[in-house]
């Protein structure tokens, strides 16, 4: 057994901790341990106070592992009270609609908006319309964090444990605050230009209208929710992580990021801690595991670490929850038995791909494989078409390819050697980049606002009654929604394939809440960019605007190309991946759906991580579950072709460990 921890960790056990956040790579189990938490706070009998547990991972799972209907509403979860019948708190949960709460934001202030925007710009009023529903999407995350500052002020819950979307995506979220304090300063900038005029041309003292009360009020809010998120006394950070190296990397990212901004570490959670029993596959799972453990102990070295062991079952429902509730606090957990493995659900061999085709999208939900599976096909495609030239992508916040390649990656397109057999010296035609989808906008950013400052500089001099618009404008883009970064990404790969550099691409994607609302995201950027590109016409009797405005326009174009290419079968093909577990099923399937919804042409489900048969009490127990889940995806998704792909014994790491791969998902022999 793992070992158990010889205390019990602070943030179960300090009344005074009112937010405690779970984060990590997707698909450690962070929603597991958040719920286990949870439920362990309010089975206290000490505070009598109410706990409620918050997701704001767009593919929420709170429903799947309570076992019950949740949503966006506040919804007690019946039996997670006291053990001592009547006494102790309440658990609620609740699966935060952000979107929904940036509707009502706007719905509340609009009028406050189109004011201010209508007092520091030349703008007309439809336009300013257009300007602020289309820029103010992705504040929606912000809305997220204000939502859980409004509850623990207004003290209708004494802890908020939140469920967050996995790294990249999370540490995006945290930052918001920081970002929305800039489109507060466009906001002032507007308001600016009015308190100037108001007192040049009356000569009275200026007072403070409804416009310059709202900024002040939301400039308070967002600055409250900075102190709360980096009060160490109420507020903690707990990551999960398990023992693989990718785990382990991305974990220290994240540590790294979270103490940059002040946001208190202290805890973290090792989850999924294998034991050592006669079983080869066992045993050589604990072999596998050491490194990683001891690259924790060195990373972590100041950080108190509670090690939670594999479990032989799916962990969800209240009755297993409060099992892993009970081991997280210390005590032991109870013996299990197994039942007989049941009998394997065939594959329906292995994957064929048309070779006309030109991109190649993996996702689905994190921790399932996305990037081994894609880093495989990608070598598949290399040594299958010598004669072409493929780009392994990664658009993922957090990036893995690295550790999935064993080699040192990052912002640049790196060759990548031994991919394909040839002698000594032979070239690699398989290449791989982890873009850096920030670092492009920024350059845009950049360069457009030296444009602006450059024409208005040539044209208008210093003029006073200008001013503020040359400042509204060069700010302007700080109002973009988000994800405008990540379409720039795919822009640039776009840009790669029309100069015919790389023919075949392969684009690892972001876990599958973030993966829908990027699929969502061309139509949202178009129109923004539209509506951006109508707005710097209305300078062109003042200043000539065409350099910054045919950046835009053709930023507009590639949307457009890559709105046609995503959906055309004739080039794209989305390959779903997933793993033999209740809650991976009912995350693909809500996938599929915005996936169809989409026209994303989509042929081949890929079913990651599955348990080989073996005589271990242990395995055959995990097996059994895998093996009716299995028959459920085979029922449930007809019209794709279900190739299964086995659970290996060791991390995948290296083109080696790739190219077995390859023979079970393109050959169709199984482990």
């Amino acid at each position: 057994m793992a070992p158990v921890s010889t205390h019990i960790p602070e943030f179960l056990k300090n009344p005074d901790l009112r937010l405690i956040f779970f984060g990590g790579k997707g698909g450690v189990g962070k929603t597991t341990m958040a719920a286990a938490t949870a439920l362990f706070l309010a089975r206290s009998c000490e505070n009598q106070k109410k706990v409620i547990i918050i997701s704001t991972d767009p593919a929420h799972s709170l429903s799947d592992s309570f076992g019950i209907e949740i949503g966006d509403r506040v919804t007690n979860v019946e039996g997670a009270g006291c053990r001592v019948q009547g006494a102790g708190a309440d658990l609620y949960a609740r699966e935060l609609d952000a979107g929904r709460l940036l509707k009502t934001f706007q719905e509340k202030n609009h009028r406050i908006l189109q004011k201010l925007a209508e007092r520091g710009t030349f703008f007309d009023q439809e336009d300013i319309a257009d300007f602020l529903d289309l820029s103010l999407p992705g504040m929606d995350e912000v809305m997220a964090i204000m939502e859980m500052a409004r509850l623990l002020r207004e003290n209708d819950f004494h802890t908020l444990v939140v469920d967050t979307a996995p790294t990249g995506h999370t540490l995006r979220m945290l930052e918001l605050p920081e970002q929305m304090k800039k489109w507060i300063e466009v906001m002032d900038l507007m308001q600016q230009k009015y308190r100037y005029m108001s007192l040049h041309f009356t000569g009275k003292k200026y007072v403070k209208d409804e416009c310059d009360l709202f900024l002040e009020s939301l400039a308070s809010d967002i600055t409250r929710v900075q102190k709360m998120l980096k009060n160490s006394d109420t507020t903690r950070f707990v990551p999960v992580l398990i023992p693989e190296m990718m785990s382990v990397n991305e974990t220290k990212r994240l540590v790294a990021s979270l103490e940059r901004t002040g946001i208190p570490v202290r805890e973290m959670i090792v989850n999924r801690v294998a034991e050592r029993n006669r079983c080869p596959f066992c045993t050589s799972r604990v072999e596998n595991q050491k490194q990683a453990l001891g690259a924790i102990d060195v990373a972590f070295s100041h950080h108190h670490k509670i090690h939670v062991p594999l479990f032989s079952h799916e962990i969800n429902g209240l009755d297993e929850l409060k099992k892993t509730a009970d081991y997280l606090s210390g005590r032991p957990l109870p013996e299990t038995h197994f039942k007989p493995a049941a009998s394997s659900v065939r594959s329906a061999g292995g994957i064929e791909f048309d070779p006309g085709l030109d991109f190649f999208i993996f996702g689905g939900k994190g921790g399932v494989g996305k990037t081994t599976l894609a880093s495989a096909a990608a070598l598949h495609l290399a040594q299958r078409h010598p004669e072409k030239k493929v780009l392994l992508f990664s658009t993922d916040p957090a990036h893995s390819l690295s550790d999935v390649l064993d080699i040192s990656i990052g912002n640049r397109i790196t060759p990548i050697e031994g991919a394909v057999d040839g002698g000594q010296g032979a070239q690699s035609n398989l290449f791989a980049l982890e873009i850096d989808p920030e670092a492009l906008w920024k350059s845009f950013k950049e360069t457009f606002k030296q444009d602006v400052n450059d024409l208005f500089d040539h044209f208008l001099g210093g003029q006073t009654d200008i001013r503020f618009d040359r400042q509204v404008m060069t700010e302007m883009l700080e109002m973009a929604p988000p994800g405008l970064d990540e379409i720039m990404a795919l822009d640039h790969m776009m840009d790669l394939r029309q100069r015919n550099q790389y023919d075949i691409f392969v684009l690892d994607t972001s876990p599958t809440g973030h993966l829908m609302r990027f699929l969502e995201l061309p139509q949202l950027v178009r129109e923004w960019l539209r509506v951006f590109f109508r707005l710097l016409m209305k300078y062109k009797g003042v200043v000539r605007l065409t350099g910054a405005a045919e950046k835009a326009l053709n930023l507009s174009r590639n949307v457009r190309k890559i709105q046609g290419t995503l959906v055309d079968p004739e080039k794209t093909r989305f390959m779903g991946v997933t793993i033999a577990e209740r809650m991976g099923l009912l995350e693909i399937e809500r996938l599929m759906q915005v996936i169809q919804k989409a026209n994303l042409p989509c042929e081949h489900i890929i079913v990651n991580m599955l348990l080989p048969e073996t005589h271990c009490g242990f395995c055959s127990e995990r097996r059994m579950a895998q093996q009716g889940c299995l028959q459920e995806i085979h029922s449930r998704f007809r019209s794709q072709r279900v190739v299964h792909v086995p659970l290996f014994s060791h991390a995948v790491c290296g083109t080696d460990h790739l190219k077995k791969i390859n023979d079970i998902l393109f050959v169709g022999k199984q482990a």
